[in-house]
Order: C-alpha cells, then structure tokens, then sequence
C-alpha cells in the first residue's frame, strides 16, 4: 500500500499501544481517550488487512503479525525522525528561532492570539526566525519531543488531559457546531425529535482525534477509510458537508464564511455546539531560549 499521512499517524498511535502494553495505558501516552485509540486501531487493521492485537478478557497481546507490523513501523519512524533531524539542522544558525506547531484552521478564528504574539515577538528579537507547520494533534506531541517544535497550539475536550512529559496553559476556547448544506434532509427537521432521529441516520464526520462529545447514539466517523470519500482534518470535513453527503463538526470560526453564504446550515445550536479548549503545549523536560519562552508566556 501506498503510505500517507494519515497511514503515519495510525502507525504512531499502534507504535505507542504496542510499546506500552494497551489501549487504556496509551491514553497518558497519546493524550486522546481509549475509544479514539481503538477506533485508529481497527482502522489500521482495515488498511492492512491483518489483525494487530488481541483484546479482550484475556488481556491485550500482540499477533504474530502485529509483531511484525511493530518491527517495521519502529523502522519506518526511527528512519522518518532521523532524516527529520538531519533536515531541521539545515541553516540553524540563528539564536533567535521558535518552531510552532498548530492544528489545521485555527487562523480564522478572530480569537486566536498566535499571529499577535509574532508580531510582538519580531519587534522585541532583531534576529528572529519563525516557523509555523500545521499539524494533527498526535503529530504535534510527536514534533514536540523529538526536538522539532518549541510550541505547539491545540484543541481539546474539557475532559481531555495532556501527557505527562507535557506543559499546558490554556488560551481560548474554540467553540464548533454540526452543520449540512441547504439540501441535507436534516435542514427541513423542525422537530428536536425529529431532527434527532435523521442525525442517527446520516453520516457524521468530524476531524482528526475528536471524539464524540455530543450524542453517543450519534455514529461520528474518524478518518474513515472504508467511506467512499476520507476524512481527516476540518477541511476535508467541510467539503463533504458542502457537497451534502456528510453532516460535519465544524467550528464556527470556520464555517462561517460558507454560513452567511447560505451555503452551510448549523444545527440545534442549543443541543449540539460543543466547546473544545485552545491550549498551547511545550515538553517539561527541554531548554527553550528566550525567543521561545516569551512567545509562550505572551500567547
């Protein structure tokens, strides 16, 4: 099979279940809930066509498979990270650098003070560089202790909490809303039953690790790649709401631009909204310089 993205950040997730003996135990790990790790799990699965682990009563295992899909993932990453950080030391020859990492479509959100803090930043430091990447939420844990990020922006649910080896201060909130084109059957709902009952019959996407913080009878798909059309991240998400074949999670920050086009519907907003909270991230255990540190407490 062809590798992509989204292959990668399903290896990382098996690497880490694997490393650490279990679903419930990676999620201090990963930082995201076992339901989502499992989900991923059997999403692997499906790509490769193989069963990875026993689960179950009898405890968590490895298959014989699995055991090798292992080897050849710690391969492929210690391959990926090292080759990362050859790349990362091109032209590092400045004092004044901040690496930062972001989850996709946090720039329209008026709330967002990340832009303000570079600006401020560029006129306090005479040599700073800046680099900004936008990253899935694993990936930017996975940047951050391997050396390549100092900062790394991120949503999560009020129930979630980071990692251990991780620093966290909250930001802002970031508030999200499900939505569906003018022609989805659920926009001529009237009814709050009525609506509820075409949601539990329509296909639900949502972005990258957010579980399901509205409705547990509602099925909302992570990166399903058994649907004919896949899905990652907040845009890929929007365009399936667009074309009408999805209802998406969206922030409102971001669908607004198709919303006062009349081109996306939100739905219920009393029942469905769901707030995820902004927090920037940096690792406990690194020296960051003074660039770094005072974007970090300026953001």
């Amino acid at each position: 099979m062809r590798l992509t993205d989204i292959d990668l950040r399903l290896l990382r997730v098996f690497k880490a279940v694997a490393e650490v003996g279990g679903f419930v135990k990676a999620q201090t790990e990963l930082g995201i809930s076992q339901p989502a790790i499992s989900s991923h799990i059997a999403n692997l699965e499906q790509r490769l066509n193989v069963r990875l682990c026993n689960r179950g009563r009898q405890g968590f295992s490895l298959t014989s498979e699995g055991q090798q899909v292992l080897t050849e993932t710690n391969r492929l990453l210690a391959h990926l990270d090292s080759y990362a950080t050859r790349l990362n030391e091109i032209g590092r020859d400045t004092e004044a650098l901040v690496r930062i990492g972001v989850v996709d479509c946090l720039v329209t959100d008026s709330n967002n003070p990340l832009t303000v803090a570079i600006r401020a930043a560029k006129g306090r430091f005479a040599n700073l560089h800046v680099r900004v990447g936008v990253y899935d939420y694993l990936d930017c844990l996975t940047e951050l202790r391997a050396g390549r990020l100092d900062i790394a922006l991120v949503g999560l649910d009020l129930d979630d909490h980071v990692p251990d080896d991780v620093e966290a201060k909250h930001i802002y909130d970031e508030a999200s809303g499900l939505h569906c084109s003018p022609d989805h059957p659920c926009n001529a709902a009237t009814d709050r039953n009525d609506l509820k009952a075409l949601l539990q019959n329509s296909k639900i996407s949502a972005h990258s690790f957010l579980s399901n913080p509205i409705d547990e009878a509602l099925d909302i798909r992570l990166l399903d790649e058994n649907a004919d059309v896949s899905q990652g991240n907040i845009e890929s998400t929007t365009y399936l709401t667009l074309a009408g074949t999805h209802i998406g999670l969206i922030p409102l920050h971001y669908a607004d631009f198709w919303v006062r086009r009349g081109e996306l519907i939100e739905l219920a907003p009393d029942d469905y909204r769901v707030v995820s909270e902004v927090h920037e991230l940096r690792l406990k255990s690194r020296l960051h310089n003074e660039a770094a540190s005072w974007v970090w407490d300026n953001l």
